[in-house]
Formats: C-alpha cells, sequence, structure tokens
C-alpha cells in the first residue's frame, strides 16, 4: 500500500499518566486546549475515536454501537445534509463537551465544525478544520500512544481507555486517503473477509 506522511494543523497527544487520568492536547493551529478525562466518571479518548468514525457513511454500517448521533436535515425534511456526534470528558467535576458536524453536501463537504464548551467559566470555542486533517491528528495519536505503551498497557495505564480498532482503521484509512485495507473480499454467499496483512501494515504506520 502507497501509505505516506504529511504535515497536519491539528494535533493530538495522549499521556497516560498511570492513575485514572489521560490527559488530552488539542492542537488547532496553533490554538492549544488541554484536558485531563478521568476514567472514573467516564470515557476518555476511545469514545472520541467512536465519535469521530460515526461522521462517516461506511459500506454495510449502520454505526449502531455508537450514540448520540443526529442528523441535520434540510427544511424541506427530505434528505441528510450533515451529522453530528457529542462527546462528554470528565475531569470529575469539571466537564468538557465536544461537539462535532460534517457536513454532506455544499462548499463544506470535507470540513468539520467542533465546538468545545466546558462547565466552568463558561468558556466557548468553535474550530472549522479539514476532516482528513482531524482524522490524521486521531489516528497519529492512537498510533504513537498504542507504540509507546501497548495495547493492554494502554488499557492498564488509563486503568479503563481502549479503542475499537475497526473504526480506528477507517479513521487512519481516511487520513492517509487509502481504503485498500478496508475492501470487502467475498468468502462464500454469506461471508466477506478483509486483507489482515494490510490491515496490520496500516495500524503500525508510523505518521
Amino acid at each position: 500500500m502507497n501509505l505516506q506522511k504529511r504535515d497536519c494543523n491539528v494535533k493530538i497527544k495522549l499521556t497516560p499518566t498511570g492513575t485514572q487520568y489521560l490527559v488530552i492536547d488539542l492542537d488547532f493551529s496553533g490554538h492549544k486546549i488541554s484536558f485531563g478525562a478521568s476514567s472514573a466518571v467516564g470515557g476518555q479518548f476511545g469514545d472520541f475515536v467512536s465519535a469521530l468514525y460515526a461522521l462517516y457513511f461506511e459500506k454495510d454500517d449502520c454505526h449502531n454501537e455508537w450514540r448520540p448521533r443526529e442528523s441535520i436535515t434540510a427544511e424541506d425534511d427530505r434528505h441528510i445534509i450533515g451529522i453530528t456526534t457529542t462527546v462528554d470528558w470528565d475531569n470529575e467535576g469539571e466537564v468538557m463537551t465536544i461537539e462535532m458536524t460534517k457536513y454532506c453536501e455544499g462548499d463544506s463537504t470535507n470540513q468539520i465544525v467542533m465546538r468545545i464548551t466546558t462547565d466552568y467559566g463558561d468558556t466557548y470555542s468553535q474550530f472549522k478544520m479539514n476532516d482528513k486533517d482531524l482524522c490524521y491528528a486521531v489516528a497519529k495519536a492512537c498510533t504513537d500512544v498504542l507504540k509507546q505503551y501497548g495495547i493492554y498497557g494502554y488499557k492498564y495505564t488509563t486503568e479503563l481507555d481502549t479503542f475499537d480498532f475497526h473504526k480506528l482503521l477507517f479513521i487512519k484509512a481516511q487520513a492517509l486517503d487509502c481504503l485498500e485495507a478496508r475492501e470487502l473480499l467475498k468468502v462464500d454467499e454469506f461471508s466477506k473477509k478483509t486483507d489482515f496483512n494490510k490491515e496490520m501494515e496500516l495500524l503500525l504506520f508510523d505518521m
């Protein structure tokens, strides 16, 4: 597969603390936000991965694994013009809510609008970014932390957080413009398979 690194103006870093907190550093073109999500009271970065994945329509996938996922419809209510997902990170009393919207038509087709609100200080931020840049930053953050800690080691060190790998691989394939590893190949009348070697190559690729 033709996998290539590239520069990206969205950056995310995950720092497990060895306790209940996962420190998540977000950088949107120089605007930096840091938050410690606690596994004691809610989800961590795995929820963000699932929420980002749910913004896309993947073949033969109804996204039943993730809620909430809301459709934005046109005024005549006949067709979907966008998808919105929401993630809450809780710092044992301080909550950050991230709402992501991806539009399906018009000039914003390749963009994600992210709204970040917190319940302390009434902070409000809104960012608009290329969807592949966000996918790249998410995939890089997950790849880096898994290579440092390992799959079980990462879960153990964060005391909870895990990534759904078929979602992570989809996001990484989107980021790298390489959906080859997602290709479904017919096994028989009822079964399909993917190429495990390509999936592992994608998972292990440094970004």
